[in-house]
């Protein structure tokens, strides 16, 4: 079975949807990962820095039977970008769910990478059950992945996209700036 984690972190200026983690892999690889770190529980911003130091240092994705995503997806900007444009009379059409178009096309930008990951384990999207909290949950929803409550894989992605927002880099998480990408994915489908 596939399980994977899904989280994000942001800032003021960047808004709270900007860095994202996606880690999917077999669940006793996830749970091997979790264990080796030495932690009892990971929330990267309730930790001090030495625990946030320990987690760095012993966090290791380069199993096989795990893959990693680091995005840089700048949601907030370019939802309010493109609800802007359509506001002033420049979009096709009025009515257009913003935030479910730009999962669809966030999807689009890796979602080769992620079926070739679940292939040799004879899993579809639809088979990857992805723990999330509340900021995640109707993304992995639009994405057609099935949601599940928070657990370690949830906790490694806590790690890994806080790390991702301070720009520290992570070991085997293929780091993707999908900014440019969905942006005009978005103006070429939604905008005149």
């Amino acid at each position: 079975m596939l399980i994977g984690g899904a989280d994000v972190s942001g800032s003021k200026v960047d808004g709270p949807v900007n860095h994202v983690a996606l880690i999917v892999g077999k669940e006793d690889a996830i749970n091997r990962i979790y264990k080796n770190i030495g932690v009892p529980s990971i929330h990267m911003s309730d930790m001090s820095d030495p625990q946030r130091d320990l987690v760095r240092r012993n966090l290791d994705l380069s199993s096989a039977e795990v893959r990693a995503w680091c995005f840089h997806v700048g949601r907030r900007n370019i939802e309010k970008a493109i609800r802007e444009r359509i506001a002033s009379g420049r979009g096709r059409r009025s009515g257009i769910n913003i935030h479910k178009s730009f999962d669809t096309y966030w999807l689009r930008l890796f979602q080769n990478e992620l079926t070739g990951f679940a292939a040799p384990f004879k899993a579809e999207l639809s088979d990857i059950a992805i723990e999330t909290d509340a900021d995640m949950r109707q993304t992995v929803k639009n994405w057609k992945l099935n949601g599940k409550r928070k657990g370690r894989a949830h906790q490694l992605s806590d790690a890994v996209a806080w790390f991702n927002q301070k720009g520290v880099k992570i070991r085997n998480c293929r780091e993707m700036d999908l900014r440019g990408s969905i942006m005009k994915s978005m103006e070429r489908h939604l905008l005149k």
